[in-house]
Protein backbone atom coordinates (compact mmCIF):
# COMPACT_ATOMS: atom_id res chain seq x y z
CA UNK A 1 0.00 0.00 0.00
CA UNK A 2 1.31 3.14 -1.31
CA UNK A 3 1.67 6.55 0.48
CA UNK A 4 -1.04 8.28 -1.25
CA UNK A 5 -3.19 4.96 -0.90
CA UNK A 6 -2.81 5.56 3.14
CA UNK A 7 -3.26 9.23 2.53
CA UNK A 8 -6.56 8.16 0.91
CA UNK A 9 -7.73 6.68 3.78
CA UNK A 10 -7.02 8.61 6.27
CA UNK A 11 -9.00 11.38 4.47
CA UNK A 12 -11.47 9.35 4.43
CA UNK A 13 -11.92 7.78 7.70
CA UNK A 14 -11.08 11.65 9.05
CA UNK A 15 -14.33 12.82 6.60
CA UNK A 16 -16.35 9.70 8.51
CA UNK A 17 -15.42 10.81 12.37
CA UNK A 18 -16.17 14.45 11.47
CA UNK A 19 -19.57 13.75 10.15
CA UNK A 20 -21.10 11.76 12.92
CA UNK A 21 -22.17 14.15 15.34
CA UNK A 22 -24.01 16.28 11.92
CA UNK A 23 -25.34 12.83 11.48
CA UNK A 24 -26.38 11.76 14.99
CA UNK A 25 -27.82 15.23 15.14
CA UNK A 26 -29.82 14.13 12.05
CA UNK A 27 -31.35 11.06 13.48
CA UNK A 28 -32.09 12.70 16.99
CA UNK A 29 -34.15 15.42 15.57
CA UNK A 30 -35.77 12.61 13.36
CA UNK A 31 -36.38 10.44 16.05
CA UNK A 32 -37.69 13.58 18.43
CA UNK A 33 -40.20 14.74 15.52
CA UNK A 34 -41.28 11.61 14.41
CA UNK A 35 -44.74 11.27 16.20
CA UNK A 36 -45.48 14.40 15.26
CA UNK A 37 -46.23 15.74 18.92
CA UNK A 38 -43.00 17.18 19.39
CA UNK A 39 -40.34 19.77 18.21
CA UNK A 40 -36.47 19.55 18.13
CA UNK A 41 -34.36 22.89 19.02
CA UNK A 42 -30.61 23.31 18.66
CA UNK A 43 -28.42 26.64 19.53
CA UNK A 44 -24.93 27.47 17.70
CA UNK A 45 -23.35 26.22 20.75
CA UNK A 46 -24.67 22.60 20.22
CA UNK A 47 -27.41 23.10 23.12
CA UNK A 48 -30.28 20.58 22.37
CA UNK A 49 -33.48 19.08 23.50
CA UNK A 50 -36.59 18.16 22.26
CA UNK A 51 -40.17 19.44 23.74
CA UNK A 52 -43.07 17.10 23.70
CA UNK A 53 -46.93 18.06 23.89
CA UNK A 54 -48.63 16.67 26.96
CA UNK A 55 -51.96 16.17 28.65
CA UNK A 56 -51.90 18.50 31.85
CA UNK A 57 -53.36 15.80 33.18
CA UNK A 58 -50.88 13.12 32.72
CA UNK A 59 -48.04 12.39 35.75
CA UNK A 60 -45.63 14.86 34.46
CA UNK A 61 -43.55 14.70 37.80
CA UNK A 62 -40.46 12.62 36.43
CA UNK A 63 -40.30 15.44 33.26
CA UNK A 64 -39.55 19.21 32.97
CA UNK A 65 -43.06 20.98 31.59
CA UNK A 66 -43.99 24.47 31.00
CA UNK A 67 -47.19 25.67 30.30
CA UNK A 68 -47.49 27.51 26.42
CA UNK A 69 -50.65 29.06 26.30
CA UNK A 70 -53.78 29.95 28.93
CA UNK A 71 -56.42 26.95 27.92
CA UNK A 72 -53.26 24.07 29.52
CA UNK A 73 -51.05 22.91 26.53
CA UNK A 74 -47.73 21.75 28.11
CA UNK A 75 -44.65 20.65 26.25
CA UNK A 76 -42.14 18.37 28.39
CA UNK A 77 -38.47 17.83 28.12
CA UNK A 78 -37.68 14.60 26.30
CA UNK A 79 -34.86 13.10 28.56
CA UNK A 80 -33.26 10.71 25.76
CA UNK A 81 -33.11 13.65 23.26
CA UNK A 82 -31.46 16.44 25.37
CA UNK A 83 -28.30 17.37 26.60
CA UNK A 84 -29.00 20.65 28.38
CA UNK A 85 -28.26 19.43 32.15
CA UNK A 86 -30.50 22.09 33.69
CA UNK A 87 -33.45 21.24 31.55
CA UNK A 88 -33.04 17.07 32.69
CA UNK A 89 -34.74 16.07 35.84
CA UNK A 90 -31.99 12.98 36.08
CA UNK A 91 -28.72 14.87 35.62
CA UNK A 92 -28.26 16.53 39.45
CA UNK A 93 -27.90 20.11 37.87
CA UNK A 94 -31.50 20.88 37.37
CA UNK A 95 -32.23 24.19 36.94
CA UNK A 96 -35.98 25.52 36.14
CA UNK A 97 -35.30 28.90 35.38
CA UNK A 98 -32.21 28.17 33.08
CA UNK A 99 -34.19 25.89 31.21
CA UNK A 100 -36.87 28.31 30.63
CA UNK A 101 -34.56 31.33 29.68
CA UNK A 102 -33.03 28.53 26.76
CA UNK A 103 -36.40 27.72 25.80
CA UNK A 104 -37.15 31.31 25.18
CA UNK A 105 -33.92 31.73 23.32
CA UNK A 106 -34.77 28.53 21.44
CA UNK A 107 -38.45 30.57 19.90
CA UNK A 108 -37.76 33.78 19.99
CA UNK A 109 -37.47 35.13 16.65
CA UNK A 110 -37.65 39.16 15.59
CA UNK A 111 -38.01 39.90 19.55
CA UNK A 112 -41.90 37.90 19.41
CA UNK A 113 -42.03 35.03 21.43
CA UNK A 114 -45.23 32.99 20.45
CA UNK A 115 -45.83 31.40 23.61
CA UNK A 116 -46.77 32.69 26.92
CA UNK A 117 -44.10 30.30 28.73
CA UNK A 118 -45.58 29.21 32.60
CA UNK A 119 -44.78 27.42 35.15
CA UNK A 120 -45.97 23.87 35.46
CA UNK A 121 -48.05 22.83 37.04
CA UNK A 122 -49.10 26.25 38.48
CA UNK A 123 -49.02 28.51 35.62
CA UNK A 124 -46.88 31.26 37.63
CA UNK A 125 -45.25 33.46 35.42
CA UNK A 126 -41.22 32.64 35.49
CA UNK A 127 -40.12 35.96 34.14
CA UNK A 128 -41.16 39.33 35.28
CA UNK A 129 -39.87 42.05 32.87
CA UNK A 130 -40.06 44.59 29.89
CA UNK A 131 -38.56 42.41 27.77
CA UNK A 132 -40.20 39.40 28.07
CA UNK A 133 -43.64 41.19 28.33
CA UNK A 134 -42.74 43.10 24.92
CA UNK A 135 -41.77 39.91 23.32
CA UNK A 136 -44.66 37.90 24.26
CA UNK A 137 -47.25 40.91 23.91
CA UNK A 138 -45.85 41.38 20.11
CA UNK A 139 -45.10 37.80 19.68
CA UNK A 140 -49.41 37.54 20.06
CA UNK A 141 -50.18 40.78 17.82
CA UNK A 142 -50.49 42.66 20.70
CA UNK A 143 -49.05 46.67 21.51
CA UNK A 144 -46.83 47.36 24.70
CA UNK A 145 -47.15 50.98 25.92
CA UNK A 146 -45.44 52.63 28.37
CA UNK A 147 -46.33 55.53 30.41
CA UNK A 148 -43.60 57.62 31.58
CA UNK A 149 -40.85 55.12 32.00
CA UNK A 150 -40.22 52.56 30.24
CA UNK A 151 -40.62 49.87 32.82
CA UNK A 152 -44.15 51.37 33.33
CA UNK A 153 -46.45 49.54 30.72
CA UNK A 154 -49.51 47.91 29.46
CA UNK A 155 -50.11 45.17 26.61
CA UNK A 156 -52.63 45.46 24.29
CA UNK A 157 -54.08 43.05 22.44
CA UNK A 158 -56.96 43.31 19.40
CA UNK A 159 -60.22 42.02 20.25
CA UNK A 160 -61.29 38.97 18.11
CA UNK A 161 -64.63 37.54 17.71
CA UNK A 162 -63.11 34.28 19.70
CA UNK A 163 -62.56 36.25 22.16
CA UNK A 164 -65.80 39.03 22.52
CA UNK A 165 -68.15 36.96 24.82
CA UNK A 166 -64.78 38.02 27.44
CA UNK A 167 -64.86 41.24 27.32
CA UNK A 168 -66.75 42.21 30.22
CA UNK A 169 -63.67 40.45 32.02
CA UNK A 170 -61.11 42.64 30.63
CA UNK A 171 -60.28 46.64 30.55
CA UNK A 172 -60.65 47.02 27.09
CA UNK A 173 -61.15 50.63 24.78
CA UNK A 174 -60.08 51.52 21.41
CA UNK A 175 -57.10 52.10 19.89
CA UNK A 176 -56.64 52.59 16.34
CA UNK A 177 -60.36 52.55 15.86
CA UNK A 178 -60.20 49.37 16.84
CA UNK A 179 -61.32 47.50 20.20
CA UNK A 180 -58.50 46.39 21.96
CA UNK A 181 -58.48 44.63 25.77
CA UNK A 182 -55.54 45.04 28.36
CA UNK A 183 -53.24 41.35 29.02
CA UNK A 184 -52.97 41.57 33.03
CA UNK A 185 -50.08 38.99 32.75
CA UNK A 186 -47.96 41.10 29.97
CA UNK A 187 -48.98 44.56 31.91
CA UNK A 188 -46.57 46.25 34.96
CA UNK A 189 -49.35 49.58 35.50
CA UNK A 190 -50.55 48.15 38.61
CA UNK A 191 -53.85 50.79 37.75
CA UNK A 192 -54.78 48.31 34.65
CA UNK A 193 -53.99 45.23 36.76
CA UNK A 194 -57.37 43.58 38.08
CA UNK A 195 -56.74 42.32 41.69
CA UNK A 196 -54.12 44.25 42.30
CA UNK A 197 -54.93 46.88 45.12
CA UNK A 198 -53.88 50.08 42.69
CA UNK A 199 -56.42 49.47 40.14
CA UNK A 200 -58.34 51.64 38.70
CA UNK A 201 -60.28 51.68 34.84
CA UNK A 202 -60.72 55.52 34.71
CA UNK A 203 -56.59 55.73 36.16
CA UNK A 204 -55.64 53.21 33.42
CA UNK A 205 -57.57 54.95 30.70
CA UNK A 206 -55.70 57.82 31.56
CA UNK A 207 -52.68 56.53 31.51
CA UNK A 208 -53.24 55.30 27.95
CA UNK A 209 -54.80 58.40 26.84
CA UNK A 210 -51.65 59.73 26.21
CA UNK A 211 -51.12 56.95 23.19
CA UNK A 212 -54.80 57.95 21.97
CA UNK A 213 -56.69 55.59 23.97
CA UNK A 214 -60.03 55.83 23.86
CA UNK A 215 -63.65 54.48 25.93
CA UNK A 216 -65.29 52.02 23.35
CA UNK A 217 -68.38 54.02 23.33
CA UNK A 218 -66.75 57.15 22.40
Amino acid sequence: MNFKTIFSIAALALAAVSANPVNNIATIKKECEGDGLATFYINDNGEYTCLRQHHKEENLDYRTCFFTDAEGSVVCVEEGFNNIPSCSKNSGATDYEDCAEKFIRFIDHDDKLPYRIRKFPTHEKIFSNYEIDFKECNGNNGVLLSYKTRDNYVCLEKATPKKVKMLSDKDCFKYNDEIHCVVQDNTSAKACVRGAKEYDHERCRRILSIHGIKEINN
